[in-house]
């Protein structure tokens, strides 16, 4: 791994998080899951959240397309813009292959998510990507591992500093993490100290010829350098329990950490709960969640373990083996 030093003076120290007000009483850990349009699988993840954490509020910001699912609070993604996401908007330079309004909505989503801890009094959630399968009750997790150290928790490889990225599928936030995190975005545009580091990592990608370009998980490495010491690594197995990075990568936090087969890490469930073979350990680990990144979403109904939804599970993988054997004898085009 290269040897990367980075010197930060904390510019987001001054960070006023008081302000946030009618604090609630929270003794469950809220979920939320941020979505545009209606996507099938969305029937299996948010299902999943609601079996697992039955007696955590699951919020879903989303649109008209997916105001679906009456077991859930789900939340206007338009009433939660706020000053602070125009703000940022405002300043954002597009560096990155994938388009503009994807790419600015990915940084949008946390400012949605202060948004919605503000006016629900949160002082705490756990934020999901929509292909993200849960199976553990976050509030004891977070109870164990993260309510008294830690402002913020999610997904950072060991390669971090090489890729200068990480990522929050599965992330865990305070009042004050998110606040910090939000203004830390701004200032990547507008305060010297940042843009400088940003452009530091612009000529490195540039010079590795790495194509990803700027997202919002470059704005979580730049934060997790800033403030590793008050951040829990999702990726790193702790108590004999991990939340996957991608189900299609046998790195989790180490290179070729886990056991995997035609694809994707090798899971079995166990008493409804995934479970993987660590090759480091040499031992099992529960998965907290599984990540379905990408063409992967083709199997999330294998892992749900909710009730209901059994014709939806037998068409879906209907359809996955008909595209499978498509994919398999389809002619190949000549010339």
């Amino acid at each position: 791994m290269e040897n990367f030093t980075y010197s930060s003076s904390k510019t987001t120290e001054n960070v006023n998080v008081n302000d946030q007000p009618n604090l609630v009483d929270q003794s469950v850990i809220p979920i939320v899951f941020i979505h545009q349009h209606y996507t099938p699988y969305l029937e299996f993840t948010l299902r999943q959240a609601v079996h697992t954490n039955p007696d955590s509020p699951v919020h879903l910001l989303g649109d008209e397309e997916n105001d679906r699912f009456p077991f859930l609070i789900h939340d206007s993604i338009k009433s939660l813009r706020s000053a602070d996401s125009a703000r940022f908007a405002a300043v954002y330079q597009h560096d990155s292959p994938n388009q503009y309004g994807y790419e600015l909505f990915c940084f949008e989503r946390w400012f949605l998510v202060k948004e919605l801890m503000a006016r629900q009094g949160y002082q705490q959630v756990f934020v999901a990507d929509s292909d993200v399968m849960i199976f553990s009750d976050l509030t004891d997790y977070v109870n164990q591992h993260a309510r008294h150290n830690y402002f913020a928790a999610f997904n950072v490889g060991s390669d971090y500093q090489w890729v200068r990225s990480a990522s929050g599928h599965s992330s865990y936030w305070t009042w004050e993490g998110i606040n910090r995190f939000c203004e830390l975005a701004i200032q990547l545009y507008t305060e010297p100290r940042l843009m400088a580091f940003m452009d530091k990592i612009r000529a490195d990608k540039k010079a590795k010829n790495d194509k990803a370009g700027i997202s919002d998980m470059t704005a979580l490495y730049v934060f997790y350098e800033e403030f590793g010491s008050r951040i829990l690594n999702l990726s790193q197995c702790s108590d004999n329990g991990v939340f996957d990075h991608n189900i299609c990568m046998s790195t989790n936090y180490s290179l070729h950490e886990y056991e995997f087969r035609s694809g994707h890490k090798k899971i079995t469930m166990q008493q409804k709960t995934p479970v993987c073979y660590n090759r480091l350990l040499h031992q099992p680990v529960t998965m907290h969640t599984l990540h379905f990144q990408g063409g992967s979403k083709n199997i999330v109904h294998r892992y749900f373990t909710g009730k209901g939804l059994f014709r939806e599970r037998i068409f879906r993988e209907l359809r996955y083996q008909t595209s499978r054997v498509y994919r398999t004898v389809r002619p190949v085009k000549k010339g």
